[in-house]
């Protein structure tokens, strides 16, 4: 091959006596991550005016000047990609009495160049012609030279860098930037990371002084093999030959958009008190995608990606491969999770992105991070049950609506409570019914952290909860989690709250062995007796299941027969003062008196204010609520039922969801928004009478001096009758 170089002249014409000094040559952004149109720009400055211009293929283009402090000329002008100069082509330029070399790279060929720095400038070494990077100027800027992205980081603002990573999937990625952004980046594509640390040879590009001048050679060897070579003040110092990145295997899908993104609550909020796990973050793709990360940030300088934690394969051909049911569904489910190194201020608004991979991204959201201990405020909780998202009767529209209305209103609403059975059902049609529902379920679970408890109808074809267990997070222990046996049984505190999540659904229908029952009976009393013992910090419980304890209609074997199959629990529900009992399951609302064993309470100190109940005050047994109208189409209830003996209130059909507000330690307010008339339809106070531990502290020293009192009355009044005695035997003969 021979290869023919062209030498042309760009001739600059100055006027007389003009003298100029810092005469350079500047990329343009034709290479920047901008793509512009300007391929360089000539510049030189002069403390005189000047009359210039350069001529280029016949063609005059004019310097423009600009003075600057009032001291100094500087002339520009540009040099545009319809000029038509010839790439890898050496053109002499003369500016005053320097000469220059002008030589542009492309941005896709494969010839050999140096990166250069002296003195605090970065370069691009062409051949002989030095070219200006300017990178000082910006916390992320990225050049395309010969077919080499190069990004050069002096801020690792983490967004800033996805969109110069974007669009370059045909270029070698070479990044530059410190370590600690490095370790950020760890998750991303590239091909290698030139680190700026003190300890490595290259000095970082902007904050260092640059004791000493450094060069880098860049060849491209093939499609798969790079070398650089770093030579610090003209010595080689590093030759290093770099594979090409493949850390997307060839064999993935191509469909990385995020969709059903949820907020869950991690360990942190258990007894566990993990702080390595305070907010989960789930999301679905359609392919396998595990260089998908997020995004998170707030107004008081945390700026960080995460990484994923764990992606699960929800094959459902795979699942039911042995049985008569036919399924083709398969997704993708990636976890990620947020430690206190990223959430350092509980109580506060954050917002994230999620990136299926570096160039698919999700839409802003914000959430707030609960507050597991009490800060004299008080606390809202969402609770609803009993929904789909078809809409071919309109069902569950108002209450999609409804959430929509408040995805910004993280400052009255602290979490989302769901009391079972989503989507009728989620293995429906393919699972299509429960793809559709994590679609539309992000219009509130990308907003708030969402509790949930499984209800019947999430329990699958093969009763297994696959579909629930895989695609809902929990932070329950994981020998209460499994195929065998899904009890589902957790518990968080929430402030004053502490609230217990289990799932009976094999004891209701009739399901389980004594063995199985006894064993859930013992998890459920461990659980309320280490709460009890930490009541004067979180004195109320509340316990959530799909199943009611009571419920009004009687065609249902549910409504007449689950406080006995659980009066086990039921019984420690009151041994432990659990104050509500929250579930679903009966397709509209419904509030129950606080019975016990089917019997109202007689002698337990129970108040209340009349037959409506609009207070109940020192209940010894639960006030037990139905949240189970947020809307479905799957079975229309004859609503309202007949009145049984417990029955305080019960809704008709409209869409509607409960809204509990905890104002201390003795009061909690609900109250049920009907949300087609947008009207408070039943409210209740719940009141529990409590002593601080000062009052606990006076009564102790009040009965202890009674007491000492009492024995003093007694002693002295033994001592008279003994002194009594004596006389009389003195006086007696």
């Amino acid at each position: 091959m021979i290869l023919i170089f062209v030498v042309a002249n760009i001739h600059l014409v100055l006027s007389k006596n003009c003298n100029t000094f810092d005469e350079q040559i500047i990329l343009g952004d034709y290479y920047s991550n901008q793509e512009g149109q300007i391929m360089a720009i000539l510049q030189y400055k002069s403390y005189e005016e000047c009359n210039t211009f350069v001529q280029v293929k016949r063609m005059r283009l004019k310097f423009q000047s600009e003075l600057l402090e009032n001291r100094y000329f500087v002339y520009t002008t540009q040099i545009y990609q319809n000029y038509s100069l010839q790439i890898n082509t050496d053109y002499n330029i003369t500016l005053g009495l320097k000469s220059l070399i002008l030589r542009l790279p492309t941005r896709n060929g494969k010839q050999p160049f140096k990166l250069l720095n002296q003195y605090g400038n970065s370069y691009i070494l062409n051949g002989n012609s030095l070219l200006n990077l300017q990178i000082e100027e910006l916390d992320v800027m990225s050049f395309k030279i010969e077919s080499i992205a190069l990004i050069f980081i002096n801020e690792c603002n983490i967004k800033r860098i996805l969109d110069h990573l974007s669009n370059k999937q045909d270029f070698w990625i070479v990044m530059f930037g410190d370590q600690s952004c490095q370790f950020q980046l760890s998750h991303l594509q590239y091909d290698t990371f030139i680190s700026t640390s003190e300890n490595q040879h290259v000095t970082f590009l902007k904050s260092n002084p640059f004791k000493r001048n450094f060069k880098i050679e860049f060849q491209i060897h093939n499609s798969s093999v790079l070398q650089f070579q770093h030579y610090q003040n003209d010595e080689l110092i590093q030759n290093e030959f770099v594979n090409k990145s493949f850390l997307v295997s060839t064999n993935l899908g191509d469909n990385c958009i995020p969709y059903g993104q949820r907020i869950s609550l991690g360990y942190y909020y258990t007894n566990y008190n993990k702080e390595d796990d305070i907010i989960d973050i789930t999301y679905n793709t359609q392919s396998y995608c595990p260089q998908g990360f997020l995004h998170i940030f707030d107004d008081n300088g945390i700026d960080s990606w995460i990484k994923i934690r764990e992606t699960r394969i929800l094959n459902m051909s795979k699942i039911y491969e042995n049985s008569s049911q036919q399924f083709t569904y398969v997704t993708y489910i990636n976890i990620v999770s947020l430690n206190s190194q990223t959430i350092q201020r509980l109580g506060q608004i954050y917002y994230y992105e999620i990136y299926g991979d570096i160039q698919t991204k999700s839409s802003k959201y914000q959430f707030k991070v609960p507050l597991k201990q009490y800060d004299n405020k008080e606390h809202k909780i969402i609770f609803f049950g009993d929904m789909d998202s078809n809409w071919t009767g309109n069902k569950s529209k108002q209450t999609f609506d409804w959430f929509q209305s408040i995805q910004y209103n993280q400052s009255v609403y602290d979490a989302l409570i769901f009391e079972g059975d989503m989507a009728y059902d989620l293995e429906s049609q393919d699972c299509q019914q429960g793809d559709w529902w994590l679609r539309n379920m992000t219009t509130f679970t990308s907003y708030y952290p969402l509790l949930s408890t499984p209800g019947n109808h999430d329990s699958g074809a093969n009763y297994e909860f696959d579909f629930y267990r895989m695609s809902f997070l929990s932070p329950d222990k994981s020998q209460y989690n499994t195929r065998k046996n899904y009890y589902n049984f957790y518990s968080v505190d929430l402030g004053l709250v502490h609230y217990i999540f289990y799932n009976p659904t094999n004891i209701v229908y009739d399901d389980s062995n004594q063995q199985q029952i006894d064993e859930m009976v013992q998890i459920m009393e461990n659980d309320l007796n280490q709460a009890n013992q930490n009541r004067e910090k979180v004195p109320w419980i509340i316990v959530n299941s799909h199943f009611p304890m009571y419920c009004s209609d009687s065609s249902d074997n549910q409504c007449s027969q689950n406080f006995i199959a659980l009066r086990p629990f039921a019984d420690l529900f009151t041994k432990y003062r659990v104050a509500i009992y929250m579930s679903a399951h009966q397709h509209n609302y419904e509030r129950d008196a606080p019975f016990i064993n089917n019997q109202s309470q007689v002698n337990t100190g129970l108040i209340t204010d009349g037959p409506e109940q609009h207070l109940v005050k020192n209940s010894a047994a639960p006030i037990y609520v139905v949240e189970g109208s947020a809307g479905q189409e799957y079975y229309t209830p004859l609503v309202p039922y007949e009145s049984q003996p417990y029955t305080v209130y019960q809704t008709g059909y409209n869409d509607g969801i409960g809204i509990m507000t905890i104002h201390n330690s003795t009061h909690i307010y609900f109250e049920q928004l009907d949300l087609v008339t947008q009207e408070v339809v039943d409210y209740f106070w719940c009141v529990q009478d409590r002593q601080d531990s000062s009052s606990k502290a006076l009564n102790v020293i009040l009965w202890t001096f009674i007491g000492f009192f009492i024995l003093g009355v007694l002693g002295m009044g033994i001592f008279y009758l003994i002194r009594r005695q004596k006389i009389k035997e003195q006086l007696l003969p």
